[in-house]
């Protein structure tokens, strides 16, 4: 019987989600000198290891990592679980609604049949780690009478949001916003900015959603316990004034920024140092860097926008852009696209002055660690907020705003808000500056010894 501790962390199979958990996962096995196995959908797991031949609900011994402690502690395995879509599921395109209800009935049984095999196995789980929409765990630990704790991978700030707004707070009179959406109302919640209910809300709160009720359930769940405790991937100097109000509810303790290199990597198509090569050979502070996540589909019409208001910059740019998604616009003397590119790497480097982002959480968390400023162009459920308050609060990039109500951000805008963070003038300056001072603090809040592994640490001493 091995009786060190089993941390099960549950993912969902987007990389967003992944990348997170794969980063808490390895500082829980490296602190702890734990026992760490990530629990991620069938399909996810068999790109991951395309040789694997597990199948959901038991472990894949095939896949553990070399210990990450020289005394031969801290290893880290992976395992899947079946969402009911083996085959994959696209969420800007399936039936969110089945797919909620099919993830808890299928991914409930397999994550029991997981937790029992490992049992079986003599190495039973001690604790269950879950993140946003999988509030289910929870049933599957309190059966299994093993403690269950929320890893949140989205800001405390949106977390704050989303606890008003299931609270009922006063501010929330969406119904009159919808019905006057010209008006110039605005939510104004503890420590935020004010927020535009059609631009700045999370979009699951903006317009019916199935996963809006899912998010409520978590803080049902965390309501059962008198001080339950969340990890957050955040730092607390970025999310201070947002959660000073609900701090006293709950135990929040954040352990990010995660900002270690992406785990998923894909082939380049190009050559993995082609893009490298070519940014070693720009000018400091630059290039463009631009990239819409492993989900975002941009429409033909936004893609030839942004082509033009990249090729209107007349400056140098580097594109990630999945094959599918190509257009020949993109293709210009002064720039280089790829399918496929160290994110963090990228980011970090001395020729990237701009990062055009569709304000994923994890990018927002690298270009803020980069001290790269961006020009921002939200698509949907946190990205929104995440664009607000990187403009009104921590004053790291520029929104650019869609010409009407199709929500097409045209050429010339993206070509202003290009020039505005990397031009001369006075707002570039200043949005320059404070991305300057949020890549030190975040870099105080990663380093080896530093807020977040302390707080982890404490974390780990509560069990």
């Amino acid at each position: 019987m091995d009786r060190r501790h089993h941390f099960l962390l549950v993912s969902l199979s987007g990389q967003g989600q992944i990348n997170p958990t794969r980063q808490l996962a390895r500082r829980l096995a490296r602190l702890a000198g734990a026992r760490v196995t990530l629990a991620n959908p069938l399909f996810s797991h068999r790109r991951l290891f395309p040789t694997s031949a597990a199948v959901a609900g038991q472990p894949d011994d095939s896949t553990e990592e070399e210990p990450l402690n020289p005394d031969g502690t801290g290893i880290i395995s992976y395992a899947p679980y079946s969402d009911g879509y083996d085959e994959g599921f696209n969420p800007l395109a399936g039936d969110g609604y089945r797919y909620m209800s099919d993830l808890k009935s299928f991914g409930s049984r397999t994550i029991a049949a997981l937790v029992r095999a490992f049992a079986a196995g003599g190495r039973p789980v001690t604790c269950l780690l879950y993140n946003i929409i999988l509030v289910w765990v929870t049933d599957v630990a309190h059966d299994h009478g093993i403690p269950a704790v929320l890893h949140w991978i989205q800001s405390a700030s949106v977390f704050s949001i989303y606890y008003h707004y299931f609270n009922d707070h006063r501010s929330f009179n969406l119904a009159a916003c919808a019905a006057n959406p010209n008006s110039s109302n605005t939510i104004e919640l503890p420590g935020l900015p004010p927020l535009r209910p059609d631009k700045d809300l999370p979009s699951i709160l903006a317009k019916p959603s199935p996963y809006r009720s899912t998010v409520k359930d978590i803080f049902t769940e965390l309501d059962k316990s008198e001080k339950s405790r969340l990890l957050v991937n955040s730092f607390y100097d970025l999310d201070a004034q947002a959660i000073k109000e609900i701090s006293r509810l709950w135990e929040i303790i954040f352990v990010g920024p995660m900002m270690e290199n992406n785990f998923i990597s894909p082939a380049t198509g190009m050559g993995g140092g082609d893009y490298m090569d070519w940014l070693q050979k720009q000018q400091e502070r630059s290039v463009v860097y631009v990239a819409f996540g492993s989900l975002t589909v941009l429409t033909a019409r936004q893609t030839e926008e942004v082509a033009r208001g990249l090729k209107k910059s007349g400056r140098p740019y580097l594109w990630v852009m999945r094959q599918e998604g190509r257009a020949e616009e993109a293709e210009d003397g002064n720039g280089m696209v790829v399918e496929w590119c160290s994110q963090v790497g990228v980011l970090g480097h001395r020729a990237v002055g701009c990062f055009v982002t569709h304000c994923g959480w994890n990018s927002m968390l690298e270009a803020v660690g980069s001290g790269v400023p961006m020009v921002m162009m939200p698509q949907w459920m946190d990205q929104t907020t995440n664009a607000a308050l990187a403009e009104a609060v921590w004053g790291v990039g520029v929104r650019a705003e869609a010409a009407g109500d199709g929500g097409l951000v045209e050429a010339e805008e993206i070509q202003r808000c290009v020039e505005t963070v990397m031009g001369d003038g006075e707002r570039g300056r200043e949005v320059r500056r404070r991305a300057a001072v949020w890549k030190e603090k975040a870099g105080e809040a990663a380093a080896r010894d530093g807020p977040a592994e302390r707080n982890l640490k404490g974390f780990l001493d509560g069990f």
